[in-house]
């Protein structure tokens, strides 16, 4: 089997006291082919955090939130459903329903 990931992410940026949005300059824009991707695996959680752990060392974890109810990325981050967060982690994270059981997909890459 072959993996090929690519992860592209723009930035739109809201001025709260105007009414404008702001879409950075093409220079801005990053674009990633990493080198390796690992797919973590999907899971259920309830309110107590438990650990993302990758199976090696790599630059970014990507987590989708696959259920109904927001989840918390370590202990700060709160994810609504069907987001997705990308965190530039190398070291296992927390993930923690924010009320009831929730479930999310997880993807290191590298």
């Amino acid at each position: 089997m072959t993996l090929r990931s690519k992860l592209d992410v723009d930035l739109i940026c809201h001025n709260t006291g105007t009414a404008t949005f702001v879409v950075n300059s093409l220079s801005d824009h990053f674009l990633i082919e990493p080198n390796v991707i690992q797919y973590i695996g999907s899971a259920t959680v309830g309110t107590s955090a438990v650990s993302i752990t990758g199976p090696t060392v790599l630059s970014t974890l990507v987590v989708k939130n696959e259920g109904s109810q927001s989840l918390r990325l370590a202990g700060a981050i709160d994810v609504s459903s069907g987001r997705l967060a990308v965190l530039p982690v190398t070291a296992t994270v927390t993930v923690a329903s924010v009320s009831g059981q929730g479930s999310y997909s997880a993807l290191w890459v590298g």
